[in-house]
């Protein structure tokens, strides 16, 4: 008898992959500006009490040591950075700056600038000798057609250098540049790339890239530096600018601009172009008035604005501007007697004047104002010291021959003459007519604006 075992084992083996992950990569575009104005530099300071950006150089203007903020640190611009945002032009002035894009993965780039205004905002008695303000019209100023630009692709020293590429086709007139359509500049896409001009393609990784802008108020020409020798903009920028031949027409004109830049994948994205699609909105404000009481102000007399924020921008009624996709308001100067509102059933607004705007949007708001009534209010003074015992009710209160009750408010077209009397009272002497804007006699007339309110007081005493 043979008696067997088993132990029952198995070759066998068991490997766990753990913490598996998909993670999307980003294409987080990031600027920074370096700005001269008149070759003063707007620089960081830390060694202040407050630090911050401040003006440094030599020229008399802007003010060495005064804050400034066209410079700005590596960043987003929706927190309303600003490359522009000079309040105090003179003729002669000029500015150069240096903008650096930054990426973490090969990106194309596109840049526009968008003039979204050019407005003669107010005028001096020098002005108005040449030139006269529309308050309705954000088109009506000549800043825009007398400041000088040139952009180009720069090495990183705020110096035009010979060999570096022109962005902007030489000088042009910010009015030429940016009024009709965008300045859109493809500046890395599948056909081009403006510091490889022989090699298109995206911005690879992790590479900083340098756009240079100069600005003239006046006449700007080119005087390139020799390449590759280009140090300090407050010596030798690479352009030279001549403001002599500017008159009085621009004096106290103002521009708005807005410039944008975005990137997009380059991976699995090999034919992008910077065309493709649009990254502005549009928007129209009319302007509607309902004179129906008395109201003689038009159109003009009201100015209109968008504001995101950030900038106020005027309009005009009935004007479609461009502008960047966002969060707006649209506001007005108003007219006093006049009671605007927003008809949010068929515009764009709401009715507090809000709308969003995105990509590719055309949208429309009207805001419609209506002319309220002048009001007159009639008060009856009675003195009863000789045993006198009228009411005030008892003297026949009058506006245009109508009967009015005491201290009661009426309505009245505005823009008209309307008489204020009474019937009087046998027994009662009239004694005055009192109230601010009021007839100095009974029987006599008054003019009131839209919404305008006058309280007479008239007094009788007893005989």
């Amino acid at each position: 008898m043979i008696a067997t075992g088993a132990t029952g084992a198995f070759f066998g083996d068991t490997e766990t992959s753990t913490g598996n992950t998909f993670a999307a990569g980003a294409i987080d575009l990031q600027v920074d500006n370096d700005s001269y104005y008149n070759r003063n530099r707007c620089t960081y300071i830390q060694a202040t009490t407050t630090p911050g950006f401040y003006w440094q150089g030599s020229s008399p203007y802007p003010i060495s040591g005064t804050p400034c903020t066209t410079s700005f640190e590596l960043s987003d611009l929706d927190n309303g950075l600003l490359f522009f945002n000079f309040t105090d032009l003179k003729p002669d002035d000029e500015g150069e700056d240096t903008i650096s894009l930054h990426t973490q993965n090969d990106a194309y780039a596109c840049m526009e600038v968008s003039l979204t205004s050019n407005d003669d905002i107010s005028s001096t008695e020098p002005e108005l000798e040449v030139d006269v303000p529309n308050i309705d019209d954000a088109w009506d100023g000549e800043l825009a057609e007398n400041l000088q630009f040139f952009w180009w692709a720069d090495d990183g020293d705020n110096v035009y250098e010979e060999g570096e590429n022109s962005l902007s086709s030489g000088v042009q007139t910010l009015f030429d540049l940016a009024t009709a359509t965008p300045f859109a500049v493809a500046l890395a896409d599948a056909q081009n790339n403006v510091w490889t001009p022989n090699t298109p393609g995206p911005i690879p990784a992790n590479q900083t890239v340098y756009i240079g802008k100069a600005w003239c108020f006046g006449d700007l020409t080119l005087d390139p530096v020799s390449a590759g020798q280009g140090q300090n903009p407050s010596v030798d920028p690479g352009v030279d600018c001549d403001g002599v031949s500017l008159g009085n027409i621009t004096q106290t004109d103002g521009v708005t601009l807005d410039v944008a830049f975005r990137a997009v994948q380059a991976r699995h994205n090999d034919n992008f172009l910077c065309d493709e699609g649009t990254r502005l909105a549009n928007i129209t404000v009319t302007k509607e008035i309902t004179n129906n009481n008395g109201g003689n102000n038009v159109i003009p007399d009201f100015q209109l604005f968008i504001d995101n924020g950030i900038t106020n921008t005027p309009v005009s009624s009935g004007v479609s501007i461009q502008v960047a996709p966002g969060n707006y308001t649209v506001t007005e100067t108003g007219v006093s007697g006049y009671v605007a509102s927003f008809n949010s059933l068929a515009d764009d607004c709401d009715a507090n004047g809000q709308l969003t705007l995105v990509p590719g949007d055309n949208k429309t708001c009207v805001i419609t104002n209506d002319d309220q009534p002048a009001l007159i209010t009639l008060i009856k003074s009675v003195i009863n010291n000789s045993s006198g015992n009228a009411q005030p009710n008892q003297f026949g209160l009058r506006v245009d021959g109508g009967l009015v009750q005491n201290n009661t408010s009426v309505p009245v077209t505005a823009n008209s003459s309307h008489t204020i009397n009474e019937d009087g009272r046998v027994g009662y002497s009239f004694v005055s007519i009192t109230g601010a804007g009021c007839p100095a006699v009974l029987g006599g007339s008054i003019t009131l604006n839209e919404g305008e309110s006058v309280t007479c007081t008239i007094t009788n005493d007893d005989n």
